[in-house]
């Protein structure tokens, strides 16, 4: 949840690339708006490298706007590593609101978990019914809320969803999620638009799954085997997050 008087941003980033990035807009796939953004073909490779956090406070119409922008970083495949420290767009540029979408919409920052152990194992949550993709197994992660590092909130997911204390490492891909006429918390039909940042995750002291969290969307968490994998019903998500992990850089 969003407090009143604070905004939520997505700006996308190509490191060592001139212009610096640009806000991410509703709808828009991150790596398609990185590419455009820096000038790039619209086939250049992009690999994702880091996701960042920045709390801004910047003057408004009606005094201070609190703003928490989430920075996706990429690169091009044999460039540099880490992301730029370059200038990113400021913050006082991020201000203005977003033309209407046509009806109700809902806007998403997540981030989630390929969480393993020491055996090579991984951590699954079952979503509960009544959620979309109930019955399904999932990755453990969810919403970044405001004010929140996009790691820290891996980190308290995952807990809630399985009891497990895990360590956030490493991005491993960003993908998005668009879709209209899905149940909202205002509407029966609203648009949806998600933005996910997968990353590796570790429990080097994995215990008993159980979930924590009370009456939330996860029935049931348990760790499975590689070679299980392709016998239970993932959900959309967990698929996203398994083919990204499993693509060159992954």
């Amino acid at each position: 949840m969003t407090p009143p008087g604070r905004l939520r941003r997505v700006t996308v980033h190509v490191a060592g690339e001139a212009p610096a990035g640009a806000r991410l807009l509703f709808g828009e796939d991150p790596a398609e708006a990185a590419r455009r953004a820096a000038g790039l073909d619209a086939r250049a490779p992009l690999e994702p490298v880091e996701v960042r956090t920045e709390l801004a406070s910047v003057p408004g119409p009606g005094g201070p706007v609190g703003l928490h922008i989430d920075r996706v970083f990429y690169r091009v495949p044999g460039s540099p590593a880490g992301p730029s420290a370059e200038a990113v767009p400021a913050a006082a540029d991020l201000v203005a609101e977003e033309p209407a979408r046509p009806g109700p919409a809902l806007r998403r920052f997540a981030a989630y978990g390929l969480v393993t152990d020491p055996g090579g194992r991984l951590l699954l949550s079952l979503i509960a019914p009544g959620y979309p993709g109930e019955g399904t197994w999932h990755l453990p992660g969810g919403g970044v809320d405001d004010g929140e590092d996009a790691r820290a909130a891996l980190r308290r997911e995952v807990f809630e969803e399985t009891g497990q204390h895990a360590g956030a490492g490493r991005l491993v891909g960003v993908r998005h999620h668009h879709r209209t006429g899905v149940p909202g918390p205002e509407s029966a039909s609203t648009e949806i638009y998600a933005v996910w940042a997968f990353f590796h995750a570790h429990v080097a002291r994995p215990t008993a799954p159980r979930v924590v969290e009370e009456q939330g969307s996860t029935a049931d968490c348990a760790w499975f085997t590689p070679e299980e994998l392709p016998r239970i019903p993932l959900s959309a998500t967990a698929r996203k997050g398994l083919d990204a992990l499993a693509r060159p850089g992954g």
